[in-house]
């Protein structure tokens, strides 16, 4: 069993545009992961992560993806699957996650890869997310887990003592 990094990717300040990171958040706070898994709130980060993106022998993107359906749902697509379209660089200074991803191909070591995407409801400035996509995190969590557990990772829940 390989390397697994979870990436959860996205702006915080722009609404449902943030619920990669906000996965990312609660599946840390939720659960203990093994230690051939990796998960990190890539923000918008994007070329400051292509070293951890080759690093990786599989790689689960998290990210507001527009399949065209109602806000909150959540989709499991591979890179290669065209009809889902993920947010689109703020402007022409940024790089985006799918140029990263291209640009570890061309060196010939981009992982395998699996997006987990949330449907947006709005991607307007605000520090929330909308109800929608609120309630979506534990399905994601739920889709998330299940791919490290194709890849023979198991994570356990995380045990809370009463303080």
């Amino acid at each position: 069993m390989g390397k697994i990094l979870v990436l959860g990717v996205g702006n915080i300040l722009l609404s449902d545009e943030g619920i990669g990171v906000r996965v990312i958040e609660e599946l840390k706070r939720r659960y203990t992961l093994p230690p051939n898994v990796e998960a990190i709130d890539g923000g918008t980060a994007s070329l400051q992560l292509l070293w951890q993106i080759e690093e990786a022998d599989y790689l689960i993107v998290v990210d507001a993806a527009d399949g065209g359906a109602s806000p909150g749902t959540v989709f499991r697509f591979t890179r290669q699957e065209s009809h889902f379209a993920l947010p689109q660089k703020a402007s022409l200074h940024q790089v985006g996650l799918l140029e990263v991803l291209s640009l570890a191909e061309m060196h010939k070591r981009c992982p395998p890869t699996v997006i987990i995407g949330v449907q947006p409801k709005k991607l307007a400035p605000g520090l929330s997310l909308s109800p929608e996509l609120e309630a979506s995190i534990p399905r994601a969590i739920e889709l998330v887990i299940a791919e490290m557990a194709r890849l023979g990772a198991i994570v356990t829940p995380t045990v809370r003592h009463p303080a």
